[in-house]
């Protein structure tokens, strides 16, 4: 293993995730928390004792934390990734695949290795995924996601009309600013607080 700066601020922001799940938890919350990570940070020294501090300070908080990967990244995954993903999956911890482009992969391999949500941008939803021979139909991509067990989530929903597309070709979750902004969490002002 090695430490790298980019581990170093995975391994911040998943000190920080696992800080927000506490919360959340507190407010009698079971919700999920998605988190970007990015797949170098799976090899670091620093990432993987953030982690085993997450697991230590809280059963189950693992079965609540999503860690986002994006697609070019998950492409060129090493045998040494995939077994790291599949560590952190056997005790619970789930994934998603982000900034998918195209399904030109192996979507069955992601959901035996732990991944239940692929993200799509709206925009790339509405027009269909590129193929060599045109493009995939956006209720293809639902039906296709649906059958291998991946649940599609759809983001950059900015204007009713869109969202009314969405649900129409059979995509059942969604973010974007229609939904509400991002808000702050200010764990720093509860701590000063406490």
């Amino acid at each position: 293993m090695t430490s790298t700066l980019l581990g170093r601020i995975d391994a911040a922001k998943l000190a920080s995730a696992a800080s927000v799940l506490q919360r959340l938890r507190a407010r009698g919350s079971a919700a999920s928390l998605f988190s970007t990570v990015a797949g170098e940070s799976l090899s670091d020294d620093n990432f993987a004792g953030a982690f085993a501090d997450i697991l230590a300070a809280e059963e189950g908080q693992a079965t609540r934390l999503v860690l986002t990967f994006a697609q070019a990244e998950a492409r060129n995954f090493t045998d040494a990734h995939w077994r790291a993903i599949s560590d952190m999956g056997r005790i619970g911890l789930k994934f998603a695949l982000t900034d998918v482009t195209d399904l030109d992969m192996d979507f069955e391999v992601l959901g035996r290795h732990g991944f239940d949500f692929i993200k799509l941008d709206a925009s790339v939803f509405l027009e269909g995924l590129p193929t060599p021979s045109g493009h995939i139909p956006a209720a293809d991509i639902c039906r296709h996601l649906a059958e291998l067990g991946l649940a599609l989530i759809v983001g950059g929903i900015v204007a009713e009309k869109d969202l009314a597309r969405v649900l129409g070709f059979g995509a059942l979750l969604g973010q974007g600013t229609l939904f509400g902004g991002p808000r702050s969490v200010e764990l720093e002002r509860e701590r000063r607080a406490a």
